[in-house]
């Protein structure tokens, strides 16, 4: 099966009829993986999938013949049961995208603002990112990615051109905010979940890319009362965004039994100094980090985008 994740042609082959290759187009996969589709493209990532009870990676060949080639162990994906491969897939299109300009951001949501350019929020697990989309969405607002963004640099900033569909957010949001927001589905400890694949807005949006119009660093909390905002410029723009950049490349994102270390060659290191040159030219005044309630975060967030 072929198939493109984050603008990366996959190509997924080996031992397949127990539906492995379909496990990474479920729900659960599409919460970490960004814009899975299928393609007829030429894959720049190669999985041969063997059946085996528990995940491994046996065999890495990185840059051959212009992709990376993967040998795999692996029960079929599932959520709570066989996470492993997703995120190891989400760690494959990570450093192939990076190849060729495209940097999945994790920890980070966008969404467009009433200015119609994007507000991106990065921010560590549990700091109001899905809280930001569940926002946004009550707003009306086009919401581009729900967990691991996709952003190229361009002459004139840093665009949007991916992200994940999946929302899962809290729902305590509906009675301290008064948020009410249709969900397809739950989680198993009562999570919201919608579904966004099917926002037609939202994919003419990313095919021509939304550009940043503001970034903030979040640290938001329901028990805040008020928002603080303190900005980022120079050298901490460019340290604070190579984390949220390279994290999934480089396997912080954890995963069982334990994530690749995977090289880094001259071209990936060329386009990240690329996108973090831009960052830094353009977003050294449209930096911030929030603190404080998610609804004053946000709001002040709109504000200070429809500013810009």
């Amino acid at each position: 099966m072929n198939l493109r994740i984050g603008g990366v042609p996959f190509s997924i082959k080996g031992e397949l009829d127990d539906g492995f290759s379909e496990g990474l187009k479920g729900l659960f996969a599409r919460r970490y993986l960004p814009d899975v589709e299928e393609s007829s493209g030429e894959p720049r990532v190669v999985v041969e999938r063997f059946k085996g009870s528990e995940f491994r990676v046996f065999s890495a060949a990185y840059d051959h013949l212009g992709r990376d080639e993967y040998k795999i162990e692996s029960e079929v994906p599932s959520a709570y049961g066989n996470e492993a491969p997703v995120f190891f897939t989400l760690q494959a299109a990570a450093r192939a995208g990076a190849k060729e300009g495209r940097m999945f951001i994790t920890d980070s949501v966008g969404v467009v603002s009433p200015s119609g350019k994007a507000v991106l929020f990065v921010g560590y697990p549990h700091t109001g990112k899905s809280t930001m989309s569940a926002l946004a969405l009550a707003s009306g607002m086009p919401v581009l990615s729900t967990e691991n963004t996709v952003v190229e640099a361009r002459e004139d900033g840093l665009y949007i051109v991916g992200g994940t569909n999946v929302l899962v957010y809290d729902p305590r949001i509906e009675g301290i905010y008064g948020v009410k927001l249709p969900y397809d589905a739950e989680t198993r400890s009562g999570y919201r979940i919608k579904d966004l694949e099917g926002d037609s807005e939202r994919r003419k949006l990313l095919k021509r890319g939304v550009k940043i119009g503001l970034i903030i660093v979040l640290h938001a909390a329901f028990n805040c009362m008020e928002a603080s905002f303190s900005r980022i410029s120079g050298r901490k723009v460019r340290k604070t965004l190579w984390y949220f950049s390279t994290a999934l490349i480089k396997g912080l994102d954890y995963y069982e039994p334990m994530p690749l270390h995977v090289p880094v060659n001259e071209e990936m290191n060329n386009n990240l100094r690329n996108f973090l040159h831009t960052a830094s030219e353009h977003y050294s005044d449209k930096m911030f980090e929030a603190f404080g309630n998610h609804r004053a975060v946000f709001d002040r967030a709109m504000e200070i985008a429809t500013s810009l």
